[in-house]
């Protein structure tokens, strides 16, 4: 190989390296979204409890796991017969390079028992 082919070789490893940099918090952070959500499922002094309770349970969780990008407006909760639907839907916008950005979209949902 030459040293242009080579130039070029590295040039394309740093692209994909810095867009694996920039993404990795992301995916890190959902990571501990869905890991609040899995453990809503499995508490059980969550049964009978209202959907504020829910929310709160689920807030509070996301504080411990320091998850700064979902807010509280981002949870949807619907009550489907015995069990609340709890949705996280957001979208985090990352900025990579000059003015390209990475639009990344989560859209997660669990059940959580009421009795």
């Amino acid at each position: 190989m030459t040293l242009i082919s080579w130039m070029v070789l590295l040039v394309i490893i740093g692209v994909i390296a810095m867009g694996v940099i920039r993404l990795f918090p992301i995916y890190l952070e959902h990571m501990s979204v869905t890991s609040s959500m899995n453990s809503l499922q499995s508490d059980q002094a969550l049964r009978g409890a209202s959907q504020p309770e829910v929310r709160n349970a689920l807030m509070r969780r996301m504080d411990v796991n320091d998850v700064d990008r979902v807010k509280s407006e981002h949870i949807t909760i619907q009550r489907d017969g015995n069990v609340y639907r709890v949705n996280v839907a957001y979208e985090v916008v990352v900025p990579f390079i000059h003015n390209v950005s990475f639009l990344v979209t989560f859209d997660d949902t669990v059940e959580v028992g009421t009795r």
